[in-house]
């Protein structure tokens, strides 16, 4: 009997096409998920405004891409092009600080304690014989190395986002636009009863929706409350370092990137107070207020389709394993697939409802 391996064959080149498919839309992926956010972040504004214009969606999506932009991504692209300046500006001026004042610079010449205390540190972690300032200078020489060595990967980075950037921007009126249909035609595609894939893009839209505003949100209060208290307290650039602030704050943990240094150097150009207060303020509010505030703006957004647990386990996950898009990737595919174990489940295990997924 001769095998019909026609189907072999199909399997075979749709998975070749797949295949070949995912290289040629790759390179679009970051700025098409960009955009595939701010779109269903906004899409209720932009019903409302289609109605204002009498059913002109194109009129709808060119006033609303604008503000977007106007309103969203400039801003952001600015506070980042700040913040790298601010970079560039703190080591010139540490390298020029080190070569006009040389070892002044050591916290430890200030206050002597300070030594001392490292000295005891060493000897109870049995460091004793290890010169710490000969290692990080040593450090400090590798890091530069590598940072030099890897310089033109940064800049092909640096074209890659440039390219993400226009590619949401051109990306941003179309699924305006046309995101219903495509939402459909997705729909179809999915291996579940239409009213399950109507059900399934509503939730992910509520969720998309409540991860921008808690993501976004959260980082601009916490920058906000660093901003105010540096301007109270003197500091210089509090502007680039409240920007800093808000990128570091997309990061677990990661506003004390900014606010430790900081304060290390209120203390280090005789302000001891001003560190103080600073470092309380940062500790104490800056630093534990998005456990409070990231949950409260998730719900509000209507981001309830997964716990509030496993959506910040999915959101931090995504970051580590897909860059900062991943703070939406994540959510998405952990929730794509609890929903596809509920379909397995129904069809193949007869359960008459899908299971419990925690708090």
């Amino acid at each position: 009997m001769t095998r019909d391996i026609r189907p072999l064959l199909f399997a075979a080149l749709l998975a070749t096409f797949l295949w070949l498919g995912w290289q040629v839309i790759a390179p679009f992926l970051p700025g098409l998920v960009w955009a595939t956010v701010l779109v269903v972040t906004f899409r209720p504004l932009h019903d409302r405004l289609a109605k204002v214009f009498r059913g002109r969606r194109w009129a709808a999506s060119a006033l609303l891409t604008v503000m977007v932009a106007a309103f969203v991504i400039v801003p952001v692209a600015i506070a980042a092009v700040r913040v790298v300046q601010g970079g560039v500006q703190a080591y010139d001026w540490l390298q020029t600080q080190y070569a006009d004042n040389g070892t002044s610079l050591d916290p430890t010449e200030r206050w002597p304690w300070i030594e001392d205390g490292l000295a005891r540190a060493k000897d109870l972690v049995g460091l004793a014989d290890v010169d710490i300032k000969a290692a990080a200078v040593a450090g400090l020489k590798k890091v530069g190395s590598l940072v030099a060595a890897k310089a033109p990967g940064f800049l092909g980075g640096a074209f890659g986002l440039l390219f993400s950037f226009v590619v949401m921007l051109v990306s941003i009126p179309v699924l305006f636009a046309n995101g219903p249909a495509v939402s459909r035609w997705v729909a179809r595609a999915l291996p579940v009863e239409p009213a399950a894939a109507e059900r399934i893009f509503r939730n992910l839209g509520a969720m998309i929706r409540g991860v921008f505003l808690s993501v976004g949100l959260t980082a601009l209060v916490q920058a906000a409350l660093a901003w105010v208290a540096m301007l109270a307290l003197g500091v210089s650039n509090a502007f680039t370092l409240a920007a800093a602030m808000f990128f570091a704050s997309l990061l677990p943990g990661g506003t004390a990137i900014v606010w430790i240094p900081i304060v290390i150097a209120l203390f280090a150009t005789g302000h001891p107070w001003k560190g103080a207060i600073f470092l309380v303020w940062c500790a104490g509010v800056v630093s534990t207020i998005d456990n409070i505030l990231r949950p409260l703006f998730a719900r509000s957004g209507g981001g309830d389709a997964l716990p509030t647990s496993l959506l910040i386990i999915a959101m931090f996950g995504g970051l580590i394993a897909f860059g900062l898009v991943g703070l939406f990737l994540g959510p998405i595919v952990i929730y794509v697939l609890l929903e596809l174990v509920d379909v397995l489940e129904q069809d193949v295990y007869g359960a008459t409802e899908p299971s419990r997924r925690g708090p």
